[in-house]
């Protein structure tokens, strides 16, 4: 995250009704983004991928793939792959975001959304905010990031399976 001083100086919004948001269709701004505001590197492709602006400048991203187990994807499901926001970002800015983006999966055919938490001690706070529902809890080995070159190493952490049931949002 080192890179977060090579941004510059941007505007900080004062609430979230200062934010809009927008649909990102540019790769390299957002890994450039996520690489300064994320504990995880990029992911390498996205179904989806939204930003939360102020005045042009990205203060949050959440981008939208398949679910992180290959094996159980049967097409009705999609999943955060990650949530990115700025540490000067408004109060509330996750579960505000989160929840108008929602609306765009149900919109797109499918029946849940997911996103997984655990890294760095994230519990997922977010995530229950907005009315996800913890469904599975289990220990992660730290030491599985490390199956690719330059990954980041963790210590064993409990990753925890949050799903959005669809049918509830209109």
């Amino acid at each position: 995250m080192s890179s977060q001083k090579t941004l510059g100086k941007q505007p900080a919004a004062a609430s979230v009704d200062d934010l809009v948001v927008t649909r990102e269709r540019e790769k390299k701004p957002i890994d450039a983004f996520i690489e300064s505001w994320h504990t995880l590197d990029p992911v390498p492709g996205w179904k989806a991928c939204f930003g939360a602006r102020h005045k042009d400048s990205l203060v949050a991203v959440i981008i939208i793939g398949r679910p992180v187990s290959r094996i159980a994807d049967d097409g009705s499901e999609l999943s955060i792959t990650r949530f990115a926001r700025r540490d000067d970002r408004p109060d509330n800015t996750g579960s505000w975001f989160i929840s108008r983006v929602i609306p765009w999966v149900r919109l797109e055919g499918y029946d849940t959304l997911s996103a997984h938490s655990g890294i760095a001690g994230n519990y997922g706070t977010v995530y229950e905010a907005t009315g996800a529902e913890c469904r599975k809890v289990d220990t992660a080995r730290g030491d599985g990031w490390k199956s690719r070159e330059n990954r980041k190493e963790w210590d064993d952490y409990d990753r925890r399976k949050w799903v959005w049931d669809l049918s509830k949002w209109l």
